[in-house]
């Protein structure tokens, strides 16, 4: 029988500690799910809690479907029910809701059951056809969380302290954060074209600076953008504190602060003496170049760590972007947390359960020896928690979109192999690949009709719709889900090493190998040179990227004719493409595209018709049909072209971009100008043709 009251006596004394210390805690509660409930029932008090649990054996129980509806709000203590399953994302994100002087309590099975214990959460990690009797995520997370110093309440063994002290009367240092806010009216009130980036960890005051800041600047109109108006609510909420008036949650304006959501700014391009851009990195980059190049007078701020399902890479790529094309530019990273004083117990715990500090190790010798790959087990990756940390590390680095469910997916998914590089015993590349196919031909015609949809199987599902052909589900098939090389290792040859590697590692077990990824020319060029042929172009941009998702395969056994059929059958439906879906794709990327097609054979008639054209005294008019079903069938000939030459006839000829359009991307005068490099550019072709 446990003491309730000697637990609530030593919550009493815990909280008091952490309201001196303005700091947070995490309480461990573990045991049978009834007793956890029980004991929980009688140690919460109702009021600002929130319970995130889908069991209603705990009070006032919710369960948010996505992470971004717990993100933005504030509560004196709050719960997290592991008995609904572990979620990375969750847990973190609700453990930055609670505010100073409070407490997350955490209910899971006893520590030494968790392992084998069947969480719910692993549904999110196993392929269709795949069952996971143990979870090495849970394992690496109960050997973590034993010795941290953290109240543990437990129905096997009682109560545990592991010694959690803390320094009192601490004091929160705003001085940051005032130095913030001067730089973001200095953006208002200084030259234009000195966009100001603010990187910062959850808690830091960043939301509130933009507010604060739009107080101070009360005769210019602000505009903030944000992918959900909810994360602005800290904004609105400071501003109207500091000018004493009041303020509705569901208010898009107040004052002199005007929210609109990204897509709408960018197609309405409202008027505003300064752009706001709050979790900046949570909006595709090609979208905030538009902002960028708009707006003179514009401050982008972003969380780090990707609660908001952001990666580093938004981090790395654009501030350098930034730097590169904004000399006056300025980037400001507030690192002392504001909602709790600095060495937060929660904020530490949570950090270290879910590898969210984990940092890149950049190669620093010029003397590089051969690169060494194998293959990593999960359960030795979870055995060598430095490695961990950098295989972590290195995938959040180089991916656009990274979640804290990361690290669960990394350790649990079952179809799942790990291929690593290492150069001077240090890592330098990961490859993470996914075994997907194997299903029954039930099902195979079930997906292939459109009837399911077995989850995991992402890769062979798509080659089986595009072919009609069952055998891309039935047999095994290997999919890059991430590639990822130590940036400061680049353009060396690392990358094509590795996936060489993987490609000998699975060819026995598999009949393709292939990717899906937001294509980029640069990106597509890489895969179509290591022998990948592009089969699809999703017709929709990516909502993270705004890039359009590219599937490439490679056979890698005696099934070659479906790939051959698919590759014929994606060059004909790509150049329809082009003067429908794709008409505003980027040049350099069709060129890519181009370079992977056949050519077939151009009838004698085609030829003769372009040769008497190209005599007379033809008209863009008169010469673009014949041109497009040229080079449609033979786009080799558009390879041998200069890059302007290319640029002109993709645009004028394959995509039928108008005249217009045309002189103002390729920077011309007029159309007398574009009349003259038109001829030019045919006469080329036409040279290279003979």
């Amino acid at each position: 029988m446990h003491d309730y009251k000697r637990y609530k006596a030593h919550l009493n004394e815990l909280e008091q500690q952490l309201a001196g210390a303005y700091h947070r805690q995490l309480v461990l509660i573990t045991g049978s799910p009834a007793w956890c409930y029980e004991i929980l029932n009688s140690l919460i008090d109702e009021n600002n809690t929130l319970v995130v649990s889908k069991q209603c054996a705990i009070k006032n129980s919710y369960w948010p479907t996505r992470t971004h509806q717990i993100l933005g709000q504030e509560f004196a203590h709050a719960v997290y029910d592991g008995f609904s399953g572990l979620h990375p994302d969750k847990l973190a994100a609700l453990a930055g809701t609670v505010k100073a002087g409070g407490i997350l309590f955490l209910l899971l099975p006893e520590l030494d059951d968790l392992a084998s214990w069947q969480d719910p959460a692993l549904s999110t990690v196993q392929s269709h056809g795949q069952s996971i009797d143990y979870s090495i995520f849970n394992q690496r997370f109960a050997t973590i969380i034993k010795p941290l110093p953290a109240f543990h309440l437990s129905e096997k063994n009682g109560f545990i302290s592991n010694n959690a002290s803390y320094v009192m009367h601490n004091k929160i240092d705003y001085e940051p954060q005032q130095n913030c806010i001067e730089q973001i009216v200095k953006v208002a009130n200084g030259r234009a074209n000195r966009p100001l980036l603010i990187n910062a960890d959850r808690g830091r005051g960043k939301s509130a600076a933009l507010g604060l800041a739009a107080a101070k600047l009360t005769d210019k109109k602000v505009i903030i953008c944000s992918t959900q108006f909810k994360a602005t609510h800290s904004s609105f909420k400071h501003l109207a504190q500091e000018l004493g008036i009041q303020y509705n949650a569901d208010d898009k304006q107040l004052a002199n602060l005007h929210y609109v959501a990204p897509d709408a700014l960018l197609n309405t391009l409202p008027e505003c003496d300064l752009l706001q851009v709050d979790e900046a990195a949570a909006i595709p980059v090609p979208l905030l170049l538009k902002m960028l190049a708009h707006y003179p007078r514009i401050v982008f701020a972003s969380t780090l760590i990707g609660y908001e399902g952001n990666g580093r890479g938004y981090t790395i790529r654009f501030s350098n972007y930034i730097k590169a094309h904004y000399k006056a530019s300025k980037v400001v990273t507030l690192n002392e947390p504001l909602r709790f004083a600095k060495h937060d117990p929660l904020e530490k715990h949570i950090r270290t359960l879910l590898a969210l500090d984990a940092e890149y190790i950049e190669l620093s010798s010029d003397e590089l020896e051969q690169p060494v790959h194998s293959e990593i087990t999960q359960q030795s990756l979870v055995n060598n928690e430095p490695l961990l940390q950098q295989v972590i590390a290195l995938l959040a680095l180089a991916h656009y979109q990274s979640s804290v469910n990361d690290l669960r997916q990394l350790l649990d998914a079952p179809s799942q192999r790990l291929f690593i590089s290492k150069v001077n015993s240090q890592l330098v590349g990961v490859c993470l690949i996914a075994i997907e196919g194997g299903l029954s031909e039930e099902l195979a015609l079930q997906v292939i009709s459109g009837e399911r949809r077995p989850q995991g199987h992402l890769m062979v599902q798509a080659l089986s719709q595009l072919s009609f052909n069952n055998d891309c589900l039935i047999q095994l098939s290997a999919r890059v889900v991430r590639i990822a090389i130590d940036p400061s290792s680049h353009n060396i040859g690392l990358g094509k090493k590795l996936l060489s590697y993987c490609e000998s590692q699975v060819k026995d077990q598999c009949s393709w190998f292939g990717a899906s990824f937001g294509a980029t020319a640069q990106l597509l060029n890489f895969w179509q040179n290591q022998g990948f042929d592009t089969v699809k172009l999703g017709y929709q941009r990516d909502k993270s990227t705004a890039e359009h998702s590219a599937l490439v395969v490679k056979c890698l056994s005696d099934k070659s004719t479906i790939i051959q059929s698919l590759k014929k059958q994606f060059k004909n439906d790509f150049f329809y493409a082009l003067l429908t879906h794709f008409k505003t794709l980027d040049w350099q990327l069709v060129n890519i595209l181009i370079e992977g097609f056949s050519d077939e054979l151009i009838s004698l008639e085609t030829h003769e018709r372009l040769a008497l054209l190209t005599k007379s005294n033809f008209t863009q008019f008169s010469i673009s049909a014949t041109l497009w079903q040229l080079l449609s069938q033979s786009p080799s000939y558009i390879s041998q072209l200069t890059k302007s030459d290319k640029q002109l006839l993709i645009k004028l000829v394959l995509q039928n971009e108008s005249n217009e359009k045309v002189i103002q991307h390729l920077g011309l005068l007029g159309k007398k100008q574009l009349e003259s490099q038109f001829k030019r550019a045919i006469k080329n072709l036409t040279s290279t043709i003979q």
